[in-house]
């Protein structure tokens, strides 16, 4: 008998329990690891040990019955058929993405649930650039992929007619983290005004007044903007509505780690110029950087104007990427758990391959503070 305990279910996932439980039975099967005639665990056990109901117990064995995969036999239990059939089809799926500083969690995330329903799994990466996203979701439409997992970089109110040309339900996509083109998919992303609340609350309880939010000039993507809904929410309800300030940053778009690294290195960059200036001018005493890249370019315009991190001013960050941790000091962040992210995008994926025909969901995956050193109370307050 096959052991009960290499089975297990998330009942806070979107995808319904006893598609779960079918997907794991197919993917030991036709892995090999249950061999023909091993015998499954009885209907009973199954629905004890996993807590599940007896109908979703039944609808999983149904559903394997049907695609030949176990066999019953009255008096004596369910079984793996001993003749499988020779060729099961295997879904082919693709994720698109624009960076891998910290996207490379999402694939970890997204390759896992993929792997574990014996699907095949492609990546292409558009480095940020939206002719070039184009291009690729023109050739996966092409190639006959069986979904999409799409971390778009396109402009808001931009259509995808690569995709929709096609009529967007014969592919099914799941967009990650925005989705600039409105396509009616499902949607999975941080929970960001929560976190954006998260870290401004934070630097309230140390002591901090004057907080201003730092932000690039890619002011259209929803991710920033409500991050910048829950610093502003969180100021509100401290009664320091009035000097709440946004300062967005000349930097041309979205950085990447290494624009950020350059751009941090050089004092004589236009986006140096500016926040330096506006440090001297109005000296907040606190920064919430709606990701970390920009919390770096905080930190090296205070340093380089000798203001002390903390102390003279504190910064928070949003991403918690690796590098964070090896800040002078170690950066105060918010945790996105990509990951996670990556995994219930392809839940929610393969939900949509087998023919989930609800509307879309969206998921907002719930955030961490990451506590270190960037982040104290003012000087001269105890």
């Amino acid at each position: 008998m096959t052991s009960h305990h290499e089975l297990s279910i998330n009942h806070n996932s979107a995808v319904p329990l006893h598609t779960q439980l079918r997907r794991q039975f197919r993917s030991r099967i036709v892995s090999g690891r249950w061999a023909p005639g091993t015998r499954l665990p009885s209907e009973s056990r199954l629905q004890r040990e996993l807590n599940v109901s007896r109908n979703t117990v039944r609808q999983a064995l149904r559903e394997m019955e049907s695609e030949g995969l176990i066999e019953r036999i009255p008096g004596r239990g369910t079984f793996v058929a001993r003749e499988l059939p020779r060729e099961q089809e295997r879904c082919l799926v693709a994720i698109v993405i624009s960076s891998f500083d910290s996207q490379l969690d999402v694939l970890s995330g997204a390759e896992r649930v993929a792997r574990d329903n014996e699907c095949l799994f492609v990546f292409y990466n558009h480095q940020g650039n939206y002719h070039e996203e184009r291009r690729i979701l023109a050739r996966l439409v092409e190639q006959g992929v069986s979904g999409v997992l799409l971390w778009s970089c396109a402009p808001t109110g931009t259509p995808l007619p690569s995709l929709q040309g096609q009529g967007a339900s014969l592919l099914p996509v799941v967009m990650l983290d925005r989705n600039p083109s409105g396509l009616p998919a499902d949607f999975v992303t941080s929970d960001n005004v929560a976190g954006g609340g998260m870290a401004v609350r934070h630097l309230q309880q140390l002591g901090h007044r004057r907080i201003v939010c730092l932000s690039h000039d890619r002011d259209d993507l929803v991710p920033v903007d409500e991050r910048i809904q829950g610093y502003r929410a969180a100021m509100a309800t401290a009664g320091h509505a009035e000097s709440a300030a946004t300062w967005i940053l000349p930097t041309g778009g979205e950085l990447t780690l290494p624009a950020t690294l350059r751009t941090s290195n050089n004092p004589e960059s236009i986006t140096m110029r500016t926040l330096g200036r506006r440090l001297q001018e109005e000296r907040p005493e606190a920064i919430f950087a709606i990701n970390d890249h920009m919390a770096l370019l905080a930190l090296r315009a205070a340093q380089g104007l000798g203001l002390r991190v903390p102390g003279d001013l504190s910064i928070v960050g949003y991403d918690n990427a690796d590098y964070g941790a090896a800040f002078t000091p170690p950066l105060t962040t918010v945790e996105q758990s990509y990951e996670t992210m990556g995994r219930r995008a392809m839940e929610l994926l393969l939900e949509r391959i087998a023919g989930l025909t609800a509307p879309p969901h969206t998921v907002r995956v719930p955030v961490t503070l990451y506590e270190r050193a960037t982040a104290g109370r003012p000087a001269g307050r105890t």
